[in-house]
């Protein structure tokens, strides 16, 4: 008796054993299956990610599963993008399922009561939350702890979930976060040439993870756009769009376009452009201005404008519509009639 039971403890495992190695085979198979995506003139990784895994914001993580792509920004027609089945799966997102309410028995109108106006209503967000992480500002540098310092790979550009080397000024904890900003291009009033700054552009978010041989080292948590050597770090704090309600304002105000910041390949609806007028002017997040281009010795309407974020002198707004023409610098701003 004794010797069949030790026989039945050694088979047991063997017989799982077929079962796991199958359940592995399953998950390695699909991990390897990919989609082939055929590029199209005038297509980004940007583009891509936004129409097969319908975000825009995770084209690192096609990136990084196509190591032949050395540059983000290079990619040309009929060239075949590889897109892994279990990254398309992993952003289906299931519907959640409504609870029944139950039926309350209406309760009985009394003539006296006066009907009570209604509250104003809350709108959703003016911009969805990555969008409006990676707006940015135009100004002066700001005030930050550190920089991107490297890979151990000698690569120089970096996304979604890379380990970097990060040099901080001072003391840091492992587990701390930072925002990682771009230095962009020089701003210049297209009017007084006066120097308004830079436009500081949010590329990423890291955390420290550990503290070895010398090096502070760093996973990148999140990219809204390439990151590279020495992008500067700022202290992570929590940042959400601004919810304004109805109807919103539009002010008596001019000014001119100072700067864009383009999220996309081309200047368009829900690109980022910034104003040389703010908080001094009387500017609040939700208000809508018209833009104005100046061609030949005509003035052509060529868009709108909302703001969603202010400093003292400039804010940055979301292109709600545009006209046959781009909105650039130079172009003037005008009430909304």
């Amino acid at each position: 008796m004794l010797i069949k039971r030790i026989i039945t403890y050694f088979m047991m495992p063997l017989l799982l054993l077929p079962a796991f190695a199958f359940s592995q085979m399953q998950e390695i198979k699909e991990y390897q299956e990919i989609k082939e995506y055929k590029v199209k003139k005038g297509d980004t990784l940007w583009d891509i990610s936004n129409k097969e895994l319908q975000d825009p914001f995770l084209w690192p993580k096609i990136w990084k599963e196509n190591p032949g792509i050395k540059n983000p920004d290079l990619i040309y027609p009929d060239q075949i993008v590889k897109i892994p089945i279990y990254l398309l799966q992993k952003e289906v997102k299931e519907e959640p399922v409504p609870e029944p309410v139950a039926e309350k028995a209406p309760e009985p109108v009394r003539e006296e009561a006066k009907a009570e106006e209604p509250a104003p209503v809350a709108i959703k967000p003016l911009i969805e939350n990555n969008a409006y992480l990676a707006s940015g500002f135009v100004g002066e540098v700001p005030s930050f702890d550190g920089t991107i310092d490297g890979h151990a790979s000698g690569r120089i550009i970096f996304g979604n979930n890379d380990i970097v080397y990060v040099k901080f000024r001072g003391e840091v904890s492992v587990g701390d976060r930072y925002y990682i900003y771009h230095k962009g291009q020089t701003v210049v009033h297209p009017v007084t040439g006066a120097k308004m700054g830079y436009v500081m552009e949010p590329v990423g978010i890291l955390e420290v993870k550990k503290f070895e041989y010398g090096e502070t080292v760093a996973e990148i948590l999140q990219s809204f756009s390439e990151i590279v050597i020495g992008d500067l770090l700022i202290p992570y704090y929590e940042m959400q769009p601004p919810v304004v309600e109805k109807p919103f304002r539009k002010p008596d105000i001019d000014g001119y376009v100072v700067a864009t910041r383009q999220l996309k390949l081309m200047s368009g609806n829900n690109d980022i452009v910034y104003i040389d007028r703010g908080e001094k002017d009387g500017l609040r997040p939700g208000d809508i201005i018209n833009t104005v281009a100046v061609v030949g010795k005509h003035k052509v309407p060529n868009g709108q404008l909302q703001v969603i974020s202010t400093r003292e002198n400039t804010a940055a707004t979301i292109i709600l519509s545009i006209k046959d023409r781009l909105i650039l610098p130079g172009n003037f701003l005008t009430k909304v009639e």
